[in-house]
């Protein structure tokens, strides 16, 4: 019958993968720069569009076909970033892929390189699928692609050979050790540092084939662990010496067109070195012979074998036959990725190892000074069997009582030049500690600005060699002198080579003396580099150097500290302001006054100063010193009507301040003729009051500074005219909010304005609409009651009328709802505290049920009864209020802190002691006695009855204290009192009787609140009984027998047999 109903049919379907899995990513990896060729994994650092593809595959069954099987399976593309390292790299070369090796580029790589630019485009993709993910990875390698990943949910295994930086410094392939060091040096921040020997050692690694690459697997390490590693593994001292960093090849033989170091510095023997406390002039050890090793082996990174690790050793073969094999550890040089160059390391740390096994330690005095490690010395000594013993120095260090304390090993047998210094045929130096001092060549007396000085001298002086400083001496006179100082500095002063134009941006100078240190252009900018230019202060980006001694100045930043750039001629003098220069405070009263300067030079020593008779003065007048001048001034009249015919006007004069740290004010004077009036100091603008019209007035503006000192001034005139234009339009018109609104704008100036006018409409000069004049710039108002609305402002001028209006648009918003932070019950009240107040606010609504607290901070404290309160909080504004908070309830108790108790006790047991010690004093008279006593901290009053029994004696006492007063009077062992004291107040007694209405304000049933379980039913008394709600559990009329229950949502009726008879409600 399959003809009819068709064939059976079945489908087998593949599972579908939910997610894409990531084998290589890892957050906070660090980014490795590669310097020559490596291989890395790389990390994910993007992937999306996790993508299913469906495949159905249809096959046939049966006669004639009549039942078919479909399979469906599923394959998944991806498109994912894998970051390599640091860009910019050169190129990538092999690609492994899972098991197997394309060369880029290939389309079975799938990735296409972004090689790590600045500033490269973001990958197309990515821009055009998701825009906003795209991020360009300004700096960084990657390969990012669409990525076919079969049936599975994860990426193949990817490992790329990187060709990364400095390949043009070795082979193409891989990088020089020295290029790397730099580059290292340079990545650390340290670019300017130069290391002695550098050229050297770079000749060396290029003969002897030592080049490197970036280990394949890099993790962060500091800078001084890479450098000492490849010093080590290329056979080189790294080390610091005369404030320089310095290298060393090791290497004995030559290699190729490189020569080691074959000169010995000095032969050293029994007249050179120093003997220790034993007598011996060189301490010798040796190596134990088990470490002496003749095999060493080096583990590396094969390039040709896919970058594995593979292990290469090198045997002294003769010492090997004689002493057998003895190998050392194998040593890590992950840096080497060809066996040829991890042979040649092997073979190099064979023979240190081996002919390095003797260490010498010995003693010179300074006369050696020049020795450093990597030298070489020749050591003479019979005791030790020495004889012209080659050693290489490892170690320079000074010991305790200041000698050099050197430590070398030995050199193997060869051919070395004789020795560069021969000390033994010349005497022991003698040092002349009484030589003459020179006499200082050139004086400079310089007064820059106040911002430099203030009011100080800066000195500046030359000398040749041998100058050791001087002391100052200062004389108003020329007869007496007063040594006011001591410089132990030359300054750096030279000449202009040629003129300098004041736009000039570059200058050519000649030195005296000192040197010149370029800066940056911020150092320029912020005066690091300043100069003293014949009165203009400058400073220089770049100093460069010149063959013939003379430098370059390039950059300069002219007319600094308010000094003005001006021209200069060749020959004028330069002078670097910095801290070589002395400084010699002067009196204002001094301005204008003759000086005499006299400088008596000691020698480097510090000693045979000159005498001061012998040395030539200096004649020097104090001068001001310049203060540079307010700029843009402006004079205009402003207008005041001050009623009954009575008009008055301001000269008001606007200004820009110098741009120096040392302002402080500038004042104004004035003068229609005649003497010069004092009219008023400010920073920006002075208003000069009382003007009359129709006059003309001179103003000068002085800039003074903290020191007190004063400019020349600017002077402009200006007549006080009316001006009967019809006024401009008020430009510049803002408000602010807060418990008022704050209305502010430009003065009108073309017209004389008497006020100004606020409008809430257009109809000048009515009442209605009027929202208040202003004979100045600003107005206040609380008076707006609509949060949207527009002011017009008018400007008036008493003859031509009113302006046209300036018109601004205003729309408050409502205040936000607050946040309580803190809601606090405290003894009698409760504290609230809640966010800042906002700047458009006025203050706060704090609710207390249906009471309002206006508050203008942000934390109140409300005192009230004992009670369950509902709290709300609303700021307010100038329109009123804003949204309130959720009520959050609060309960404030009325109770005593236990400290106030603990207070109390003290109190009561003060009081009883100073009244027992007086009892004391009455014990055992008769009758009735009186007693007072005063002590520093108390008075006490005692009435006493002793006539009767002990039992029936009684006393009165009165004592008084620093804090507390208490009455007490007993009876035997019935004692009644009152104490008083700052924080409380208490009445003890056998019996309490208060007559006349009382009045208790708070603390015992207070109407607000109720302690729990505090009243029963029989304590009841009421007509009716009625609550909204309650919660009650349940209520029965009877325990047993005929009853109602209620309970919840439920009711139930019981008959006396307990038999349940009505149901009604929930169950």
């Amino acid at each position: 019958m399959g003809f009819l109903f068709g064939g059976k049919g079945t489908t087998t379907r593949a599972d579908k993968l939910g997610d894409f899995q990531i084998n290589s990513a890892s957050y906070g990896e660090v980014v490795p720069d590669i310097l020559g060729t490596t291989r890395v994994s790389g990390n994910v650092i993007y992937w999306d569009d996790f993508t299913a593809h469906e495949h159905k595959q249809t096959q046939r069954a049966g006669k004639g076909g009549g039942s078919k099987h479909t399979n469906i399976t599923y394959t998944y593309t991806v498109a994912a970033a894998i970051a390599l390292c640091e860009g910019p790299i050169q190129s990538v070369g092999k690609v492994w892929v899972d098991k197997e090796v394309f060369d880029y580029p290939n389309p079975n790589i799938q990735l296409t390189l972004f090689s790590g630019s600045l500033g490269q485009s973001p990958w197309p993709y990515v821009v055009g699928k998701h825009p906003e993910k795209a991020l360009p990875y300004s700096g960084l390698a990657y390969m990012a692609g669409v990525v076919d990943l079969g049936d599975r949910g994860s990426l193949p295994n990817y490992n790329f050979e990187v060709r990364g930086k400095l390949l043009n410094t070795g082979d193409g392939v891989d990088v020089n050790p020295a290029d790397y060091i730099l580059h290292v040096l340079k990545s650390a921040g340290m670019g300017d540092v130069q290391i002695d020997g550098i050229d050297n050692y770079r000749r060396y690694c290029a003969a002897a084939d030592l080049l490197i690459s970036s280990p394949p697997s890099m993790s962060a390490q500091k800078a001084q662990q890479i450098i000492n590693d490849i010093a080590e593994m290329t056979n080189a001292y790294l080390f610091w010496s005369n404030n320089k960093l310095k290298i060393v090849p090791l290497a004995d033989e030559p290699v190729g067109s490189w020569s080691p170091n074959k000169e010995i510095k000095y032969d050293l023997g029994i007249d050179d070195l120093i003997p220790g406390s034993d007598g011996q002039l060189v301490l010798y050890s040796r190596k134990d012979s088990s470490e002496c090793y003749n095999q060493a082996s080096v583990e590396f990174i094969n390039r040709s074998n896919s970058y594995e690790k593979e292990v290469v050793s090198f045997e002294v073969v003769a010492d090997v036959q004689r002493n057998g094999l003895r190998p050392a550890s194998v040593k890590s040089a992950h840096y080497l990725y060809t066996k040829k160059r991890a042979m040649y390391l092997a073979e190099q740390l064979a023979m240190k190892q081996l002919y390095a096994k003797n260490q010498y330690t010995f003693r010179l005095d300074w006369a050696f000074c020049r020795l450093e490690p990597g030298d070489l010395v020749t050591l003479t000594d019979e005791i030790c069997q020495l004889n012209k013993q080659v050693v290489v120095i490892t170690a320079v260090n000074e010991a305790n009582d200041g000698q050099l304390e050197i430590t070398a090993v030995g050199k193997p047998p060869g051919t070395y030049s004789p020795a560069k210094y021969d000390v033994h045929e010349n005497e022991r130096p003698f040092v002349d500690y009484n030589q003459a001092p020179p006499s200082v060549t050139r004086l400079s007396v310089i007064q820059p600005p106040g911002d430099i000085a203030g009011d100080e001298l800066l000195l500046a002086v030359t000398a040749p060699s041998g100058w050791g400083g001087c002391n100052i001496w200062v004389s108003d006179s020329g007869t007496s002198y007063k040594q006011i100082g001591t410089l132990n500095h030359r300054a750096r002063i030279g000449s202009l080579v040629s003129g300098l134009t004041d736009t000039a941006t570059s200058c050519t100078v000649k030195m005296s003396y000192g040197e010149l240190k370029s800066g940056t252009h911020l150092d320029a900018e912020r005066g690091n580099t300043v100069c003293w230019l014949n009165g203009e202060c400058l400073s220089y980006e770049t100093a460069t150097l010149q063959a013939n001694g003379n430098y370059v100045l390039s950059g300069l930043v002219r007319g600094q500290y308010g000094t003005t750039a001006v021209s200069h001629n060749a020959g004028e003098e330069i002078v670097r302001l910095d801290e070589a220069l002395f400084r010699a405070p002067y009196r204002t009263e001094d301005i204008g006054k003759p000086i005499y300067i006299k400088c008596t030079s000691m020698n480097i020593f510090g000693g045979q100063e000159q005498d001061l008779a012998d040395v030539e003065a200096f004649e020097y007048t104090i001068k001001p010193y310049y203060i540079p001048e307010v700029s843009n001034l402006t004079l205009y009249t402003k207008y005041y009507d001050l009623g009954q015919g009575v008009k008055s006007y301001d000269v008001v004069a606007t200004y820009t301040p110098p741009n120096i740290t040392s302002f402080d004010t500038a004042e104004a004077w004035y003068r229609e003729s005649g003497q010069w009036q004092y009219g008023g100091n400010g920073n920006g603008q002075v208003i000069i009051s009382g003007c009359e019209l129709g006059k003309t007035y001179d103003v000068r503006v002085q800039v003074k500074d903290v020191h007190g000192n004063y400019s020349q001034g600017v002077i402009k005139s200006i007549q006080v005219v009316m001006k009967s234009e019809k006024p401009n339009t008020p430009q510049g018109f803002r408000v602010s909010f807060s418990d008022r609104a704050y209305f502010n704008w430009l003065e009108v100036r073309n017209a004389d304005v008497d006020y100004y006018e606020l409008r809430s409409d257009l109809n000048v000069g009515t009442d209605a609409g009027l929202i208040g004049r202003s004979n100045n710039t600003t107005y206040s108002t609380d008076s707006l009651t609509n949060r949207q609305g527009t002011i017009y402002l008018y400007a008036h001028n008493p003859i031509k009328g009113y302006s046209a209006p300036a018109v601004l648009e205003y729309n408050v918003p409502v205040p936000v709802e607050p946040v309580i932070s803190a809601i606090t019950p405290r003894l009698g009240g409760v504290a609230v505290a809640f966010g800042s107040i906002p700047s458009s606010c006025k203050g706060a609504n704090i609710y207390i049920d249906d009471t309002v607290y206006f508050v203008t901070s942000n934390s109140a404290f409300i005192a009230l009864d004992g009670g369950v309160y509902g709290v709300k909080v609303a700021y307010v504004d100038l329109f009123g209020e804003g949204a309130k908070t959720t009520e959050q309830l609060v309960t404030v108790e009325i109770k005593i802190d236990a400290s106030l108790i603990e207070n109390l006790k003290v109190t009561d047991e003060m009081l009883d002691e100073s009244i027992k010690t007086e009892l004391d004093k009455l014990d055992g008279l008769d009758g009735i006695q009186t007693r007072v006593q005063q002590t520093e901290n108390s008075i006490t009053s005692i009435v006493a009855n002793l006539s009767g029994s002990p039992a029936n004696s009684t006393y009165s006492a009165i004592t008084q204290l620093n804090q507390a007063i208490g009455l007490k009077v007993g009876r035997g062992d019935v004692v009644s009192a009152i104490n008083v004291s700052p924080e409380t107040i208490k009445i003890a007694g056998k019996y309490i009787q208060i007559d006349g209405t009382t009045q208790f304000s708070d603390g015992v049933i207070v109407n607000r609140m109720l302690s729990a379980k505090s009243v029963s039913a029989d304590k009841l008394n009421v007509s009716s009984l009625s609550a909204i709600t309650a919660t009650i559990g349940t209520l029965r009329t009877r325990t047993s027998g005929a009853r109602v229950e209620i309970s919840d949502n439920l009711i139930q009726v019981f008959d006396a047999n307990n038999r349940l008879r009505v149901r009604m409600g929930i169950w």
